[in-house]
């Protein structure tokens, strides 16, 4: 009988020779993908030059997770430019509903104040109390917070 050996195993790239392929790449390619990636901010306004680093780095952490994939790929800058198109698209797709529009809803002091009319136009609050809301008596309220309100009306808000 034949002594049949099992083939040998194809060996994966050693993890050194991935890092030294990833690192010759990134010195290459990075002014290409943060300029890739500045030209597509300037699309959506006045490009973030920080914004543009934090996208640069995350595309080349994309790049570096495909592994074994690196040496498969004929054209690393192509590649890398498609990922950094990608990377601002995925941004804003993330951040899409994610804005806060700060508004100046007036001073707090005017909050629960009646609103009277003025001769100029506007409403301005008027001299009266702060209103306070009414309670139905429909059982569903707190007791201990009913004696509280009922004590802040009696005596005018004083301890």
């Amino acid at each position: 009988m034949a002594n049949r050996a099992m083939p040998a195993a194809t060996t994966a790239t050693a993890p050194a020779t991935l890092n030294e392929q990833f690192t010759a790449a990134y010195a290459q390619y990075r002014p290409m993908v943060r300029n890739t990636i500045l030209a597509r901010l300037s699309l959506y306004g006045s490009p973030d030059v920080h914004l543009a680093e934090d996208l640069t780095q995350n595309t080349f952490l994309a790049f570096y997770r495909q592994g074994d994939r690196l040496t498969q790929v004929r054209n690393i800058g192509g590649l890398l430019r498609v990922m950094a198109r990608q990377s601002v698209g995925h941004h804003y797709r993330l951040m899409r509903n994610q804005f806060e529009k700060p508004t100046d809803t007036g001073s707090w002091q005017y909050a629960n104040r009646e609103m009277g009319p003025t001769a100029a136009g506007y409403c301005t609050p008027t001299a009266g109390d702060f209103r306070a809301p009414t309670l139905a008596d429909n059982g569903d309220s707190d007791p201990d917070m009913d004696e509280a309100l009922r004590r802040v009306r009696q005596t005018g808000g004083a301890r």
